[in-house]
């Protein structure tokens, strides 16, 4: 613990002393420009101690977090500053690179334009929400159990009751964070209204220039036009569980799939456990990359891999600073899950490193998260491939090769559900915290993923089990349109690399010029425009799940 408090003292101290690097636009006000440069150092400060919490679970870190998340937020909700930009925005702006800032820049003070000890309290009920997070860790029969572990079971177990008690031991941490995450949800609401907002899911949404209406209009075009696919898949995916299981097909319930929130593929091939069994998926990751052109060593190096104690069990990338140091958490098992998620994790983090760091400070970005998200499960999604298997996993069997290409339908088709899901419950949660959220969790979950609710959980709080309901809020609907953009981009590289693989410095050099460097220079619908010369589109997602 000593070490800890030394290192943030350090921390302090080193990045007190740390100025702003960059030639800050002369266009703007000497007040902006002032306070760019204290956003700068504050940011870097911020997540520095965001990582050291989320990496020991420190008490320590949680504060300093909180403490810094808050200082952020207040430096955001100055009136002058807000009012100085929205007159500059008021005017012409002749220079696009200092239109596309002042956007960025109001929208970010537009969120925080609260009674500082509002703020504060946000930060503080979500840096305590990150502690119990990585402190957390299951129950079964008396014995503490990892993430990876319940997964495991999941995966592999074949006796039903030892499955059921692996499933309802993840659902246990819902029951404890519940109520930070209700009073969270308040206080989120709170600012929203304060600011003229209904509540918080909207916005948050007006906020990360997505429209409600076209979000809500897009999942039902997707779910209408894969309707009859998607209830043919779960159909036969439930009778092969009930098979395997020995069980009713109307006995089948979220125990029977391979992860708690029943997001994956629940007929993968277990032959693909021999497969990875014993690989450095480390290594395969390294190999792909430098198949690219891509050196990720100093990545490597910079991020924490594997599992230990009090670490966050999830996985995530986070840029450090918008210099260069980018890092990922993850939290390695020889497994394909394990192996999508470090190519996903390392996707976020190139693009990361190859924004333009000559573009302005506020530029040093992604447009969306959904842009970086489309990168990631893109990538991500190279573990699935036949080919993917053939070049760096020597798989020569083509009856798993063809399962694998069906088996990567199912996955798409599953997850869009579970998208739908989320996003739908956090609108209707953010709407009336108050209603009873199990009810409306597995309403949710048999209306869109047709999956039979569990006996006995109307006062459990199953839904707050899920991370991103309590620490990533309106988040999940950004995944849905990342895979579908994964989808045209994957179209577009096989059009412009003539292969049928990605893994090709050409596919790398469209991927830099056309994405990467451009950074936040436009808003997320005209970046994908710009990216493949056509608009935001289902129709490449609609094509891989139904063809």
């Amino acid at each position: 613990m000593k070490k800890i408090i030394i290192f943030l003292i350090t921390l302090i101290l080193q990045i007190k002393l740390f100025g702003a690097n960059y030639m800050i636009n002369n266009k703007f006000p000497p007040q902006i420009q002032e306070f760019l440069k204290e956003i700068e150092r504050k940011e870097e400060m911020s997540t520095k101690a965001f990582w050291l919490l989320e990496t020991t679970g420190s008490k320590d870190a949680a504060f300093l977090a909180a403490s810094l998340d808050s200082e952020i937020k207040i430096l955001f909700s100055n009136k002058e500053l807000y009012q100085i930009l929205q007159d500059m925005n008021k005017n012409e702006i002749d220079d696009p690179i200092v239109k596309r800032q002042v956007e960025i820049l109001i929208n970010s003070f537009k969120g925080n334009m609260l009674p500082k000890d509002l703020l504060q309290k946000i930060s503080n009920k979500e840096s305590e929400l990150s502690q119990l997070y990585a402190n957390f860790r299951a129950k079964i029969d008396k014995k503490e159990v990892s993430e990876n572990e319940i997964r495991e079971i999941l995966s592999n177990e074949k006796d039903v009751e030892k499955r059921k008690k692996a499933y309802f031991a993840s659902k246990e941490i819902g029951d404890i964070l519940a109520p930070h995450i209700i009073e969270v949800v308040k206080l989120r609401n709170k600012a929203a209204k304060t600011l003229g907002y209904k509540n918080y899911f909207e916005m948050s949404l007006d906020i990360q220039e997505i429209s409600k209406e076209k979000l809500f209009k897009t999942f039902d075009e997707i779910s209408n036009k894969t309707k009859n696919t998607y209830d043919k898949m779960i159909t036969k995916v439930f009778e092969k569980l009930a098979e395997k299981y020995n069980v009713k097909i109307d006995e089948i319930g979220p125990w029977a799939f391979k992860d708690p929130f029943s997001q994956m593929d629940p007929l993968e091939e277990d032959s693909l456990k021999d497969i990875f069994k014993d690989k450095d998926i480390l290594e395969i990751s390294k190999k792909y990359y430098e198949k690219m052109g891509f050196n990720i060593d100093a990545l490597i190096k910079d991020s924490d891999l594997f599992e230990r104690e009090n670490k966050n069990q999830h996985a995530f990338c986070i840029a450090i600073n918008r210099r260069g140091d980018v890092r990922t958490l993850n939290n390695i098992k020889p497994n394909i899950r394990w192996q999508e998620t470090l190519l996903h994790e390392f996707g976020h983090a190139l693009y990361y490193l190859y924004i333009d760091k000559d573009l302005p400070w506020v530029l040093i970005d992604v447009p969306h998260t959904l842009n970086t998200e489309a990168i990631a499960m893109f990538m991500g999604r190279q573990a699935y491939e036949p080919s993917f298997l053939k070049e760096f996993l020597n798989v020569a069997d083509e009856n798993l090769l063809n399962e694998m290409k069906e088996g990567m339908k199912r996955r798409q088709l599953i997850f869009s559900r579970s998208a739908f899901l989320i996003t739908e419950f956090e609108k209707n949660m953010y709407e009336n915290p108050d209603q009873n959220l199990n009810i409306l969790w597995w309403d949710l979950v048999e209306k869109h993923q047709k999956i039979k609710r569990p006996d006995n959980r109307e006062n459990k709080n199953d839904w707050a089990s899920k991370y991103h309901v309590g620490l990533a809020p309106v988040y999940y609907y950004a995944y849905m349109y990342g895979e579908v953009y994964a989808s045209s981009l994957n179209k577009r590289l096989k059009e412009v690399t003539n292969s049928n693989v990605i893994w090709n410095e050409e596919a790398a050099k469209y991927l830099i010029d056309k994405i990467f460097k451009v950074g936040a220079k436009y808003r997320w619908d005209k970046a994908i425009e710009v990216s493949q010369d056509s608009i935001f589109s289902i129709n490449a997602w609609v094509e891989d799940v139904t063809q």
